[in-house]
Parts: structure tokens; C-alpha cells; sequence
């Protein structure tokens, strides 16, 4: 909870720092779309180093933003989305070489994570005559997970309590607006480790992972990134 109001108040604060630079010119609205998200799973067992990377998978992303101009040019725009970053493994996701990982390959786990995701975006609009806005946009982002679920054969596992609630990284988008309807690309680069690796490998996995194979302690870590594409309405 601690965590989730400390994302609110980022969120405030975005919001009012932004407000205070152009009021009169702000522009608000909503945007909604498809997203496509892989995940990496890194895995260091002593000396041993495996890299996992998994197939994109649909999801939604939806919300508001709004837009601050600077000058004719440039300007801010922070959003909150909702956010549905789904992967699915490979159908090799899981041939590392252990007969004990092995049995995975004819189970193909899909990964279903929602986040609140706050980006505040630098905007650089790219002046033409007529009614087509092109632009391009870069920022960081900070997200807070809602949901975490994994479907394997048809059964459903809790995830939440190995993930870290905060997830964070860089955006790179590029649009065009028609009027007061556009369309948007994205690329969103995760930085940060969504693995909370304490809860994941504490007890008897990591002992008996080592009592196995003699490898001592695991270090995980998973991140995301992906595409979306999105459809806004300003106003």
C-alpha cells in the first residue's frame, strides 16, 4: 500500500507541475489499444548463465493523458494507463539442457501481468500543412503492478507474490494526429528486474536446486518490454 501511494503522488505531482506550465493550452484525452509483450528471464546458477526469452502475447492498454505545450514545438504529456503486459513462452522456452526443465516444452504457460503505468513523455510535434500531426516522443516510465496471474493447460497460478510491485523503464513513441483523432506507436523498454527474488527462491527450491546440481544459490531476474499501438481522441 506504502508503495501504491507513493505512485499517487507521483502521479499528482506530474499532474500539477505540468498544469502550472500552460494551462490555457492544454489539451486532454484518451487513448486505448493492443499491446505485444516478451519477457526475458535471466538465470545465473554459479558459473552458468541462461538467457530465456519468451513470444509476445495480446493484451489492452487504455487510459487518459494530457498534452502541455512548451512552445510550437515541444511538449508535455503525462498519461496514466492501464496496462496488460501478456507474454507466452516459446516452444523452447524451456530447453536449457535439464532433463528436469525438459518436461516443460508441451506446456505452453501463458504470463498475464496488469500494471498502472504512469509515463511522463517529452513531445516533439512535427509542423506540415493540412490537417496530418506527425510526432515523436520519448520518456521514462514508472509502473505499478495490479494483477499477475500464469495459465498453464488450463489452470490458473497467483503470481503477485514473487513479483516486485514497481516496474520502470524507457518509452519511445511515434504518432500521428488528424485532427482531434491519431494514431500512436510505441516501444516500451523495461529496465527494471519484476522478479522478487527473495520470495521466489527462498525455502527449499533454492536447496534442493543446489543439492541437485551442486550449483550453489540462483540469481533471476525478468524483464519486459514490447509494442503497442494505441488509437487517441483529444480534446
Amino acid at each position: 500500500m506504502k508503495k501504491l501511494t507513493t505512485v499517487i503522488c507521483i502521479i499528482c505531482l506530474i499532474v500539477f507541475a505540468a498544469i502550472d506550465l500552460s494551462a490555457q493550452d492544454t489539451r486532454f484525452g484518451l487513448k486505448g489499444g493492443a499491446t505485444f509483450y516478451k519477457g526475458t528471464v535471466e538465470a545465473s546458477l554459479g558459473f552458468i548463465n541462461i538467457e530465456m526469452t519468451s513470444d509476445t502475447h495480446l493484451g489492452f492498454a487504455g487510459g487518459i493523458f494530457a498534452e502541455f505545450p512548451l512552445n510550437d514545438l515541444i511538449s508535455i504529456q503525462p498519461e496514466i494507463l492501464y496496462m496488460q503486459k501478456n507474454s507466452k513462452e516459446s516452444d523452447d522456452f524451456f530447453d536449457i539442457g535439464f532433463d528436469d526443465f525438459d518436461d516443460f516444452d508441451d506446456e505452453r504457460a501463458t504470463t498475464n501481468l496488469s500494471y498502472i503505468d504512469v509515463p511522463l513523455l517529452l513531445k516533439l510535434n512535427i509542423p506540415l500543412d493540412g490537417n496530418i500531426s506527425p510526432y515523436v516522443a520519448a520518456g521514462p516510465f514508472v509502473g505499478y503492478l495490479l494483477d499477475a496471474k500464469a495459465k498453464v493447460d488450463g489452470d490458473t497460478e497467483d503470481l503477485k507474490e514473487f513479483m516486485k510491485d514497481i516496474n520502470y523503464g524507457l518509452i519511445f513513441a511515434a504518432g500521428l494526429n488528424f485532427g482531434k483523432v491519431g494514431v500512436e506507436f510505441r516501444y516500451d523498454l523495461g529496465m527494471a528486474n519484476i522478479i522478487d527474488e527473495d520470495a521466489l527462491l527462498n525455502g527449499d527450491f533454492d536447496d534442493d536446486f543446489d543439492d541437485d546440481f551442486g550449483f550453489g544459490g540462483i540469481d533471476v531476474t525478468a524483464k519486459l518490454s514490447g509494442f503497442t499501438v494505441m488509437l487517441t481522441i483529444g480534446f
